[in-house]
């Protein structure tokens, strides 16, 4: 059976959506003129060649790899990986065989080797000379006492069996909606549901597909009962081990909470503003792994033990009074910022960050709604220790932490308000 073609899914960024379209351009370079551009989604574009960078560009001494596409109108051009994900047999370009659609920059390539012709040899011809006579040894006598020494056989060497290898962890989703997440039979809520997979429940992911006409991924899963089906991306949380299928980035920090399930996501500025996570009440909401600086450690004064937020004063949600009032922090409740310098940052998170013209800077996380605060004011807190507690202040309709992330070059930066120009989503940093 003939192996799969080598085809190029189109990326794009995921983490900034409003980016719609991908340069195509005339060589493998950015310095090369922008012949064309496609659309994020486009899919089964053959690979016709693979080149690195001819400017050595690259990203933490990766150097990136140039795809030559051949596009739907017929014409070709050049695209970079960390735009790319491949499937397909790569043997011919340096990757083998590729089963599932694969994130190309985390990838390694070996181009293949031209085979070197070695030079002919110089042949001498002449007359060989006579063979030589054979010395015939004069016989030995031995005696009936005297044996010749007998040389013993040493035993083989044994073979030293090399310790298998460390296995890699296996691509896994974990279900992240609290009260379970259905199982479709195709990759798209138009398919039959199969079954409903109770939430944290961990499962080995076969294939990624994009949704026909949707924004969503796709994740083909193995189900507890030994079946198969497909789940919605955003029913489901990723670790580091599913990095290589393009489903998150491999270094990113923790979610802030062991124990939690995903809310809602980040908008833009005109929307929402970063991530809800639903917790219990008190779950430790926790710092990142590098540690960090406690910029703003801030009590909201109207929010009272029996009566912490809006609704227990029959204040609508997002009401713009109460959202501009200081006494409720602004509608975030009690809350604490803390900074995470440039070089605390993962590589990709830094990457991302040049590519929106903020190479350099840090980044300010807000976790609002808190039900307690464990940290103060301008104290330096430790990897993952508790600023905490997951709880219901200010503009909440139930206990849930509010994850917010803005960006400044400033280090001592204290300006909250004046960050929104930077604001961003907290997938730059963290898993969900």
């Amino acid at each position: 059976m003939a192996a799969n073609p080598f085809v190029v899914y189109v990326r794009g960024l995921p983490e900034t959506p409003s980016i719609t379209e991908v340069n195509i351009r005339s060589g493998p370079a950015t310095s090369y003129p922008i012949v064309k551009k496609v659309l994020v989604g486009t899919g089964n574009l053959r690979v016709l060649e693979v080149r690195p960078d001819e400017q050595q560009n690259h990203f933490q001494g990766k150097v990136y790899q140039w795809f030559k596409l051949e596009l739907p109108d017929g014409q070709a051009g050049w695209a970079r990986d960390d735009l790319l994900e491949v499937s397909g047999d790569g043997s011919p370009f340096g990757y083998g065989v590729i089963q599932v659609r694969t994130f190309a920059f985390v990838l390694t390539r070996t181009p293949p080797q031209a085979i070197a012709t070695p030079p002919p040899m110089e042949v001498t011809v002449s007359t060989p000379p006579p063979p030589p006579v054979p010395f015939t040894p004069p016989p030995v006598s031995i005696s009936a006492d005297v044996q010749p020494p007998v040389v013993p056989t040493p035993p083989p060497a044994p073979v030293a069996t090399p310790p298998p290898a460390a296995p890699s962890a296996a691509p896994t989703a974990y279900v992240n909606a609290r009260d379970g997440a259905n199982v479709r039979s195709g990759p798209g809520i138009s398919f039959s549901t199969v079954t409903r997979i109770n939430r944290n429940t961990a499962l080995p992911i076969l294939a990624v597909q994009q949704e026909a006409g949707g924004p969503f991924r796709w994740v083909k899963v193995t189900l507890p009962t030994g079946g198969e089906g497909w789940m919605r991306e955003d029913t489901l949380r990723f670790d580091a081990s599913a990095a290589p299928l393009g489903l998150t980035q491999a270094d990113l920090y923790p979610a802030p909470m062991a124990d939690r399930w995903w809310v809602r996501g980040y908008d833009g500025p005109d929307g929402h503003w970063g991530w809800d996570f639903g917790a219990r009440t008190g779950e430790p909401v926790l710092a990142g792994p590098s540690g960090g600086l406690v910029i703003r450690s801030a009590a909201c004064a109207r929010c009272t033990p029996d009566r912490p937020s809006f609704k227990h004063y029959n204040i609508p949600l997002s009401d713009p009074t109460a959202l501009n009032d200081p006494a409720w922090n602004f509608g975030y409740g009690h809350y604490v910022i803390v900074r995470y310098l440039n070089e605390q940052l993962p590589a990709s998170t830094r990457q991302a960050l040049v590519s929106r013209g903020l190479g350099g800077a840090h980044l300010y996380c807000m976790y609002a709604h808190l039900d307690s605060r464990a940290v103060s004011d301008g104290q330096q807190v430790t990897a993952n220790a508790v600023i905490g507690g997951c709880g219901d202040t200010g503009n909440s309709e139930a206990t849930h932490l509010h994850l917010e992330m803005r960006a400044s070059t400033n280090p001592n930066d204290t300006n909250w308000a004046g960050m929104k120009k930077n604001l961003l989503d907290p997938g730059l940093l963290f898993y969900r």
